[in-house]
């Protein structure tokens, strides 16, 4: 159901996140790559993007590297053939592979750094994904996390009634598929704290490093390393 949903909105996905969240989504995956970075000491590291989309994550990632003057080896992995079509037009110095974080295609302990930047709620078999992440890092990898989660402060409140509201119009409207921004919200509604899903990082071998709520408090950073 989810490759299916980001394949029929993949052409218009990038236009869409800039124009619902006011340009906030380049912003907020700029302050995590910086967070996570700001961490990683190896030299020419290996990075996986989980659940890559069109490339987003991988491009930040990049020209965050390139201001520290460090190469990096990039690979991203995506359920949605789609997205990875546009992914391949705008990272093409990246490896890309179809296939799901439940049984990520690559050999135990091959990278440095995983991201996962707004799939994390998509998963089909939570638990299962991160004893997948935690196998294919590296003793003391790091694990970055970007994610939608709901905040009971003045502004998280305005943010999910706009997130509820306005974003799945704009949304229907460019696509064609309201649904598929009707599931962003419902996903959000289900989906645990960012402290409680540090704890269940914790009980499969991550520790937290940091954790940090991005304006308006819709979404956050969660940087854990893999022990």
């Amino acid at each position: 159901m989810v490759r299916e949903l980001f394949n029929s909105i993949a052409e218009r996905y990038d236009l869409v996140n800039r124009l619902t969240t006011l340009g906030l989504d380049r912003r907020w995956r700029k302050k995590a790559c910086e967070m996570a970075l700001g961490h990683l000491t190896v030299e020419r590291p290996k990075i996986l993007d989980v659940a890559c989309g069109t490339g987003d994550m991988i491009m930040c990632m990049k020209k965050g590297l390139e201001k520290r003057n460090t190469a990096a080896e990039f690979y991203g992995l995506d359920c949605s053939e789609k997205m990875l079509e546009i992914a391949r037009e705008k990272v093409p110095f990246a490896e890309l592979k179809a296939g799901n974080a439940e049984e990520i295609p690559f050999p135990s302990e091959s990278f440095d750094l995983v991201s996962v930047a707004f799939g994390l709620r998509n998963f089909s078999d939570r638990e299962r994904s991160i004893k997948e992440i935690h196998r294919v890092l590296k003793d003391n990898g790091l694990l970055l996390i970007l994610e939608f989660s709901r905040n009971e402060g003045f502004l998280g409140k305005l943010a999910w009634a706009y997130t509820k509201t306005v974003v799945p119009f704009i949304g229907g409207l460019l696509t064609g598929n309201r649904e598929a921004y009707n599931h962003l919200w419902r996903s959000i509604g289900a989906f645990p704290s960012p402290e409680e899903l540090s704890e269940e990082f914790q009980e499969f071998g991550f520790e937290r490093l940091l954790l940090r709520w991005c304006f308006p408090r819709i979404a956050f950073v969660m940087v854990l390393r893999k022990v």
